[in-house]
């Protein structure tokens, strides 16, 4: 099921460099029930907009949605800044790092709801599997998105995410028997 949006407004603590710092509005976006990262921060905006949009929500689910996407791009982008086209990498970095973001958040049931660097940092090192460093880790990551460093700590963190949140999922389940 597709749902056609037409001029989202994007909420003033989603304005923060470097994802919407000077937009007001994403004019026309597609949101499916099957995850698609398309826009950052798609599902979490609607679900901001208006929480019937969809019957259920991303972080209502115990996917990774992050680390299947992370599988079909990391080589994509790899190649990018392989023939040093840093500039070209540096929207699909974004997308991707906004992806991760959201992946953290969902995984404990819940939207994100502001990239206010503070509250979004508090936010993420309560989780119960937060990579270690996440608050550096991920600053470098959104000061500098177009470098292949950045590349580098998204596929390191997504690996140790990928990691933790198991082990903390099979913890999780073997105390609820």
């Amino acid at each position: 099921m597709e749902k056609s949006l037409q001029k989202l407004e994007i909420p003033e603590s989603f304005r923060v460099s470097p994802f919407y710092k000077n937009q007001q509005l994403i004019e026309s976006a597609f949101i499916e029930e099957e995850v698609t990262f398309q826009i950052p921060f798609l599902y979490d905006l609607c679900y901001y907009a208006n929480p019937q949009i969809l019957p259920v929500w991303p972080w209502n689910k115990e996917e990774n949605y992050f680390h299947e996407y992370w599988m079909k791009q990391r080589e994509s982008i790899r190649e990018l800044f392989h023939i040093r086209e840093q500039k070209k990498a540096k929207d699909p970095m974004l997308l991707s790092i906004s992806a991760f973001i959201d992946q953290l958040f969902w995984s404990i049931g819940h939207s994100v709801n502001t990239l206010n660097s503070q509250q979004l940092f508090l936010g993420i090192q309560l989780l119960p599997f937060a990579p270690l460093n996440i608050e550096e880790r991920l600053s470098y990551l959104l000061s500098q998105p177009d470098r292949y460093l950045s590349f580098v700590q998204l596929d390191e963190l997504e690996q140790e995410f990928t990691k933790k949140r198991s082990s903390y999922l099979r913890r999780h389940e073997s105390n609820q028997s």
